[in-house]
């Protein structure tokens, strides 16, 4: 990783929520995700008060900050209020990227960025799990993926290669058509919903209702206890830095490039199966592609 340059925005306490997140009770985690929500933000409320505004105790305040390894909420409001200082004024950058750096300096921090997003993908890669994923693919009679803004464009991506790999694969932007496909699908289907943060509610609902269905479910995330990813039968999980994900602000780069390295993984596995035609179905492509721009009089 590049020299920090500067605090980032409540990224500690971020990174601090992500790593501690799962082993925090039910009602702990109502704590956490308050403040993960309000992370660079300056926190006004007194104990007592975000207890009342979360129908909580205050003894659950306490211990949601101990847990987070700050020696009380004073200590963990300070952490926010620390963020708030420094936040960038561009969600979802990085933050160890700064407007005052040379353009050929930022490319360095970003490819160095975006290859720890891979590295540490890759670190959390389970075995029986990505190998599942890829043996529901192969027997699938159709794979429906699903993924609104930036995660829409991977869907595409990912149907793209799937489709010439010689599977029935489809990708779906928007909510109403995902349901009305989810609604319809069976044991033999798979539908694989991708949201870096894990809370877009569209893409945990269609995952549930082709659950219901009988379909087999793969959510991609950050977040392997957000909602998306209990919809789901398996997680994929993908790497997340300790910069909030503001939503609706743009791309999250660093989340963006892990679920394209896990949908090319997919693909590679699908493709090195053992006893499949995949070559030939590549071939079938490659061959009706050029006698169509031949057609055409030119070229792809």
């Amino acid at each position: 990783m590049p020299d920090t340059v500067a605090p980032q925005a409540g990224g500690d306490l971020v990174q601090r929520i992500q790593e501690r997140y799962t082993s925090l009770r039910k009602s702990e985690r109502i704590v956490a995700d308050y403040l993960r929500e309000h992370a660079g933000t300056r926190l006004s409320l007194s104990i007592t008060e975000l207890a009342q505004t979360l129908g909580l105790s205050e003894a659950t305040i306490s211990r949601v900050s101990r847990a987070l390894g700050y020696s009380g909420f004073p200590d963990l409001k300070l952490s926010l209020a620390e963020g708030a200082v420094t936040r960038s004024s561009f969600a979802n950058i990085p933050a160890e990227i700064d407007q005052t750096d040379t353009l050929i300096g930022t490319s360095a921090k970003l490819a160095n960025l975006l290859s720890t997003a891979i590295q540490g993908t890759q670190r959390m890669l389970d075995s029986e799990r990505i190998d599942a994923c890829i043996r529901a693919i192969r027997g699938a009679r159709k794979v429906v993926l699903v993924g609104v803004g930036g995660a829409a464009a991977i869907c595409d991506e990912a149907a793209h290669l799937f489709m010439k790999a010689g599977l029935d694969a489809i990708s779906c932007n928007d909510h109403y058509t995902q349901v009305v496909l989810a609604a319809n699908l069976g044991p033999d289907c798979v539908m694989i919903g991708i949201s870096h943060t894990g809370t877009t509610q569209g893409i945990a609902s269609a995952l549930r209702l082709a659950r219901e269905k009988g379909a087999i479910t793969v959510a991609m995330t950050s977040d392997p206890a957000s909602s998306v990813a209990r919809a789901a039968e398996t997680t994929l999980v993908t790497w997340s830095s300790a910069t909030p994900s503001v939503p609706l602000y743009g791309d999250f780069l660093e989340g963006r490039i892990s679920q394209i390295y896990l949908v090319d993984l997919l693909y590679i596995g699908l493709l090195f199966e053992e006893g499949s035609d995949r070559s030939g179905n590549l071939k079938n492509t490659a061959s009706a592609l050029e006698r169509f721009y031949q057609r055409l009089g030119g070229e792809p």
